[in-house]
């Protein structure tokens, strides 16, 4: 099985053929009871390890520069990647999302020359893996802002105090985006910079992983930083603009997060259609799917949601690429495809019956790992809030928000 091929007229040759190499690949290395053995044992290192075989492909760094060793690839072939992968494996495509996404693109868009020679070509390479860290387990992820996590400076360093929690690639990634609070006088995001902190520097520890519904081969974990030292070259961004920059940034990488929703549900309603074929009636011989009506409504049903949203998410993609207005359209999309993708999997289980709900087929893993997409990078709620704050600003009307 593989994901449905849409006809979009701006997508040329090259990105057809990243397709095809990536469903090589996946349909290769990421065949279901591996995943599902990898899910069920939390092997993270298994992860990692195809982690390591996509880099060898180059796709560790499709949105990094050429000059900087990457693909210098667009969003096109970015979302096809978060596609591809999250209908095979929403484990690797959890932990590619934040190397290939926010993380290297605070990077590449905003570190000085410098940095981006020392790191990008490390990074495209996958010689090392990205983690971003600014949500606290005191401060609501939506009120980040007010972070307490502090930097302050002490001669040649930045010395790091704080704690930082629910980090995809935590326990694997060599070199973390932290955001800390520089300017002590400024309570909100006008005070907060931007650093790029490697594992190996005195102060930084790891403190564990944590335990989650799904992705369970995903590394998420907590960081505490103990005067850690930062080198002062390794600010990328200061006050006050750090924080401002990294939301603007954020308004185009949630778009990778619907992508991965969109395979996952794919994948769900591929299993529950080979199934409805394969399963016969007793009576009569014939399919489940030609034998009742029902079961065909939903099976329409299933397909015009993962269509719609698929469609949403491309239309964003040309936004992005064609530098329109898009802010609105991508929370829109990220809240339709996370409220899809969990419609999706629960209804693919429940025409699979007690063969969905067993851990011995794959959808009810594809139950637990859609679940996260609607909380993490911003959660349907305040999807909501933006998407109407975005829109009451169109009509120059007041919204007063509940979180900032």
């Amino acid at each position: 099985m593989v994901l449905e091929d849409l006809y979009l007229p701006f997508l040329n040759g090259k990105h057809l053929l990243i397709r095809s190499t990536l469903r090589d690949f996946a349909s290769r290395r990421l065949i279901a009871t591996d995943v599902m053995r990898r899910e069920r044992e939390g092997d993270i290192n298994g992860t990692v390890e195809v982690f390591r075989e996509l880099a060898k492909l180059g796709y560790t760094g499709i949105r990094i520069p050429e000059d900087y060793g990457g693909m210098g690839e667009d969003i096109y072939s970015w979302i096809i990647l978060m596609e591809e992968l999250g209908y095979f494996d929403p484990n690797i495509a959890g932990m590619m999302l934040i190397h290939t996404g926010a993380a290297s693109q605070c990077i590449v868009h905003f570190a000085s020359e410098d940095l981006k020679r020392k790191y990008l070509p490390l990074i495209a390479r996958g010689e090392r893996i990205l983690a971003f860290a600014m949500t606290e387990d005191e401060i609501p992820g939506s009120w980040s802002s007010y972070m307490k996590t502090k930097a302050e400076i002490k001669g040649d360093k930045y010395l790091l105090n704080g704690r930082k929690t629910f980090i995809t690639n935590a326990g694997v990634a060599d070199i973390f985006i932290v955001f800390a609070r520089l300017d002590p006088m400024e309570k909100g995001a006008r005070g907060i910079g931007m650093f790029i902190v490697e594992k190996n520097f005195p102060g930084f520890h790891f403190d564990g992983e944590i335990p989650g519904l799904g992705t369970r081969a995903l590394s998420w974990g907590t960081i505490t930083l103990e005067d850690c030292e930062v080198p002062r070259e390794n600010l990328i961004v200061g006050p006050p603009k750090a924080f401002s920059l990294a939301m603007d940034m954020f308004n185009t990488e949630r778009i990778g997060n619907p992508s991965i929703c969109n395979g996952i549900a794919q994948r769900a309603f591929d299993e529950a259609l080979e199934f409805l074929i394969q399963r016969r009636d007793p009576r009569t011989s014939k399919s489940f799917l030609e034998s009742y009506q029902g079961l065909q409504f939903k099976i329409a049903e299933m397909a015009s949601l993962i269509r719609s949203s698929r469609l949403n998410v491309w239309y964003c993609a040309y936004l992005i690429q064609n530098e329109k207005p898009y802010v609105k359209e991508v929370q829109l999309a990220k809240l339709f495809a996370n409220e899809m993708v969990r419609r999706v999997c629960i209804d693919s289980m429940q025409l699979q019956g007690g063969y969905g709900y067993s851990a011995e087929l794959l959808t009810e893993k594809l139950v637990r790992g859609g679940m996260f997409g609607g909380i993490g990078g911003g959660t349907l709620e305040i999807l909501k809030l933006r998407y109407i704050s975005e829109l009451m600003k169109e009509k120059g009307l007041k919204h007063h928000e509940t979180s900032k």
